[in-house]
């Protein structure tokens, strides 16, 4: 083989490697703008949530979401890291916080966060506790089909449960009641651990 042959060949391969890459980018852009779209779709439920909506309303939004055929893994990377595509914990959160994260610290103890810190993050827990309640409605119509003889009324029961373990982490807060956040946390972070290991096995 000639050394413009070796060339010519080189080349070519240079130009597919380069491709490659470059629909791998755009197959990223396209995975990023997704999530994004799916994070707006929370943060609007969410934003009924805080406003006080109904529980009808709610289900009318994830209804909507489901018909628009938004994965239900993009719409719960908000529990991730921030640096993973999460919202992150707090009104300014750092890259290695996260809501599941957050759910997971709070469970930990059995007496929960002392009566300072409470105070200090009652704002940032109770936001945490709508989104569950938020994520609770969005998850419901996203039910896969019967695994391992789970049901369609044992999906609902999670989110059902999700839901209450969030409405209790409110209330626990507001009474600044560090154990009884904890035991909220704990429920929550059981709802979440259930599902996956019911619904979620490869």
């Amino acid at each position: 083989m000639t050394k413009q042959v070796i060339g010519l060949a080189v080349g070519a391969a240079m130009v597919l490697a380069f491709a490659a890459i470059g629909v791998a980018r755009d197959k990223d852009k396209e995975e990023d703008k997704d999530v994004v779209e799916a994070r707006k779709d929370v943060l609007d439920v969410l934003k009924a949530v805080e406003d006080g909506k109904g529980d009808k309303d709610l289900a009318d939004k994830a209804d909507a979401i489901k018909k628009k055929d938004v994965e239900l893994n993009n719409l719960m990377r908000v529990f991730k890291l921030k640096e993973k595509g999460g919202l992150g914990f707090g009104e300014k959160p750092d890259d290695k916080s996260g809501m599941e994260a957050k759910i997971i610290e709070l469970s930990r103890t059995e007496r929960g966060p002392a009566k300072e810190k409470l105070k200090k993050e009652s704002k940032d827990l109770i936001k945490l506790a709508q989104l569950n309640i938020a994520m609770a409605e969005i998850g419901k119509p996203h039910f896969p089909g019967n695994k391992g003889g789970k049901t369609k009324k044992d999906w609902e029961k999670w989110f059902d449960d999700q839901k209450q373990a969030a409405k209790e982490l409110i209330e626990a807060v507001k009474k600044e009641d560090g154990k009884a956040v904890a035991k909220a946390a704990k429920d929550l972070l059981s709802t979440c651990t259930d599902c996956h290991a019911d619904f979620r096995k490869n």
